[in-house]
């Protein structure tokens, strides 16, 4: 056999060699595999030190250590080898074959690999997952946005940095939009694109089946409560509860006994004679509009951080649960404050994940795209490693809500001061 083919095939049997061992209970070396060849990427030549599993995990790794350098990440990586680099049987890749082998490799295998594992996580089920007596399992549709390298090609796929003309932004931008857990945190969906996409429109993407399905919940704050979206989450025998806009229409149908009353989200014919009716001071038609049936539910909501003054708001929610004997107005105004679990977890994956590094390294656009499906997929290995650690004796979402009476029709939502971080600013909204 000629030396240097030995040489190689040695090589890459060492290279094979080169995974996470941390993850290996979570994303197994045969998940690699069977994501790297569904996507045809074992078909290619490649650098026999860095093959295509290798460059997987490689990526894996930078989506865990986002402060250290290529360099120093191929060094973790090949640290257990390093008795087959002195024997010559492994060449370690340098940091411009690391890049280009990301390149080659594409975003494909690690979204891919984000399907295996994406998931609620709730096997076994932990407490704080589940609401109305364990029936229904809590879900929240949230988005964010991710500043990116600003590189032309980044700039071309993604838009110009947001801002005026007066103080323009330094970074373009991606927007993200996650279905996330309340009680593990973990990630069910993700769709994502240029800032300039719609929030909406994304999210329609996940709220359908088989993403969503009977026997869940999904909590969504007022940007998601269109007539669309939520006839998508009812259509695929899931449930919701968002809150409404203040001057959104929702004619008053029935009053129940616990203060809620029955109402329906109109879809846009109805919407349109309606304001068209309102326009004109005309009477609406006889009859009731067309659209999705939901029960809305009005309360003041007081959030006790861990640090800092309890704050109170008005609350209006409307919800698909119509039955207030199966769900009481008071527990759904309760429950929908578990949305901001998913807030937690958006700044967990951006912030704390990423050691406070303030955007993506990757400088064009499939590397942003792999980025961010390796970022994903890492999140989701340390919800499960954390809900682990909780199952034992203590709530996933280190954070409980606890109804309390008011003497008024409207209701109130204590939250309990175990939260472990502070609850967004904005997330009264």
């Amino acid at each position: 056999m000629n030396s240097r083919v030995g040489q190689r095939i040695t090589s890459a049997r060492a290279a094979a060699g080169i995974r996470l061992e941390a993850l290996d209970e979570f994303v197994s070396p045969q998940a690699v595999e069977e994501a790297v060849r569904s996507c045809g990427r074992l078909d290619r030549r490649w650098c026999a030190s860095l093959p295509a599993s290798a460059v997987v995990y490689f990526v894996l790794a930078m989506c865990l250590h986002f402060s250290d350098s290529y360099a120093e990440i191929l060094r973790k990586l090949t640290d257990g080898l390093r008795g087959a680099v002195h024997a010559g049987a492994l060449r370690v890749a340098g940091t411009s074959a690391a890049s280009k082998a990301r390149t080659r490799l594409g975003p494909e295998p690690l979204k891919a690999l984000f399907e295996q594992v994406r998931g609620p996580l709730t096997t076994p089920q932990p407490p704080g997952a589940f609401a109305f007596g364990r029936r229904l399992l809590m879900l929240s549709l949230d988005g964010t946005v991710l500043d990116v390298a600003p590189t032309q090609a980044n700039t071309r796929a993604f838009g110009p940095p947001p801002g005026g003309s007066r103080k323009p932004g330094r970074h373009p931008q991606v927007k993200l939009v996650l279905l996330i857990a309340c009680g593990t945190r973990g990630i069910l969906g993700a769709r994502f694109g240029p800032r300039r996409d719609n929030e909406v429109t994304l999210a329609k993407h996940l709220a359908t089946s088989p993403t969503l399905s009977g026997g869940q919940l999904v909590l969504m704050d007022r940007a998601f409560h269109g007539h669309d979206i939520l006839a998508r989450i009812t259509d695929s025998g899931a449930d919701f509860i968002v809150r409404a806009h203040a001057h959104h229409w929702l004619p008053h149908l029935r009053e129940l006994a616990d203060g809620s009353f029955l109402s329906c989200v109109p879809d846009r014919a109805s919407s349109q004679r309606q304001a068209a009716s309102r326009f004109c001071n005309r009477r609406m038609p006889p009859g009731h509009p067309h659209g999705v049936a939901v029960r809305v539910v009005d309360a003041d909501i007081t959030a006790t951080p861990e640090h800092g003054p309890p704050r109170t708001r008005p609350l209006r929610v409307i919800t698909s649960l119509l039955d207030p004997g199966e769900a009481p107005a008071e527990q759904v105004a309760a429950v929908y404050a578990e949305r901001w679990n998913s807030e937690t977890s958006l700044f967990e994956a951006k912030i704390l994940q990423r050691d406070h590094r303030p955007l993506l390294r990757s400088k064009n656009p499939d590397g942003v795209t792999q980025e961010i499906y390796g970022l994903l997929t890492t999140h989701q290995y340390l919800q499960a490693q954390r809900a682990r650690a909780a199952q034992a004796s203590l709530d996933p979402a280190a954070r409980h809500w606890t109804p309390t009476a008011s003497p008024s029709p409207r209701f109130s939502a204590r939250s309990a001061a175990t939260c472990t971080t502070d609850p967004p600013q904005d997330s009264l909204h």
